[in-house]
Order: C-alpha cells, then structure tokens, then sequence
C-alpha cells in the first residue's frame, strides 16, 4: 500500500487545454471511478454534490452550485469520496469563463487499518509529550517512526517541522512545514508557523 493514510493527499494532474466548446468546463476522473464528487467554498462548512465520476460539469453551473463567483477569487475545494477509500480534495484556483477545459485525475488510496492508524497516533502523542518535556530528540525519533508508516501524512509532517522549529532549526522547520502544505495547501498551523518564523528571521 503505497499510501496508508491519504489525509486529504491529492496525487492529481491539472491541465488546461483549448477546447471549442461555449464556455470552460471541468472535467474530474477518480482511480478507481464512481466516486462522489463535492463542491464548497474555501472559506464554506458546507458542499454540494455534483455527482459521480467520470464527471463533467461547466465552470458557469460549477460556481452556481457553489455559490460563488470566480470574481471573489476565492479558491474551490472540489472533495472526492468513496466509503472504501481516503476521501481527496483539490483546490480549484478562480476560473475565468474563457474557452478552456480543465481536467482533474485524482488518485484513490485504502483506508489504513485501524491499528497501523492508531499506531501513527500514538507515536505522534508520544512526540508531543516529549517536545513539551524538552527532549526533542526523543521527540523525533517518535515522529520519525510514525512517518515510517505513512510518510504522506500531514500531521506527522507537521509535527517533524515543529520539532525542528522548537530546535531552532528553522531552515529544516520550513522545509517541513511546506511539505506539509504540498500534502494539504489547506493545513492552517503549517501555514502560521511558515509566517512565524519569517517573522522571527526579520
């Protein structure tokens, strides 16, 4: 299993091509297909259902269901889920309505196992406890280890560059930090500690 834990991991291909159709469309494929297919602003709680893939929808009924407006500019979380895979979300930039199509292929993974998950979670609380008692190495050993078992999961990511930030290593914390919002561009806390420490470098 390559990915135990996906965790909001979107392995995808985003590409815009001419096209002579009225308006841009979306175009979304999942591996495997049949999976729903949500829409929601990013700053939205709630998501509309747009269907199954494959599917096919224009940006014009895209931002209906959504309601928004490309004009905001406000981003698109398009989410994919099926109940026996991790669900997936890609963030869709503002699309202006142009002639074009862009087509999303998501990647599906298995859900982890109920023990490797709680593994991971153990570790991770292990780490916590030791970076909050000062043994920061310890504290990545612990983090080190739950990385092993999922290396794309983001709070594991998370934790490896706080321990470093902790350290004040904060060229390695960075590095960390943007790996995490490489897994998760939505992840909040890499994105204030990625701010904080440019601040702290002023």
């Amino acid at each position: 299993m390559s990915k135990l834990i996906s965790a909001l991991t979107v392995l995808f291909v985003l590409t815009v091509l001419a096209s002579g159709c009225s308006g841009p469309r979306l175009k979304v494929q999942s591996t495997p297909p049949n999976a729903q297919v949500f829409i929601a602003q990013q700053s939205a709680k709630d998501r509309k259902l747009l269907g199954t893939t494959p599917l096919e929808i224009s940006f014009k009924d895209l931002y209906e269901k959504a309601g928004s407006s490309p004009s905001n500019g406000e981003y698109l979380v398009l989410t994919l889920e099926n109940t026996t895979l991790e669900p997936e979300r890609v963030m869709l930039p503002p699309v202006s309505f142009g002639s074009s199509t862009m087509n999303v292929k998501v990647q599906l993974s298995p859900k982890m196992d109920v023990k490797k998950a709680e593994s991971i979670l153990q570790r991770l609380h292990n780490a916590q406890k030791f970076a909050q008692a000062g043994q920061l190495e310890r504290a990545q050993i612990e983090t080190d280890k739950a990385l092993e078992v999922d290396p794309a999961y983001v709070r594991s990511v998370s934790m490896k560059g706080s321990i470093f930030y902790m350290q004040k290593n904060y060229d390695e914390a960075t590095k960390w930090f943007e790996k995490a919002l490489a897994i998760d561009a939505s992840f909040d806390q890499a994105v204030k500690m990625i701010a904080r420490i440019k601040e702290e470098r002023k």
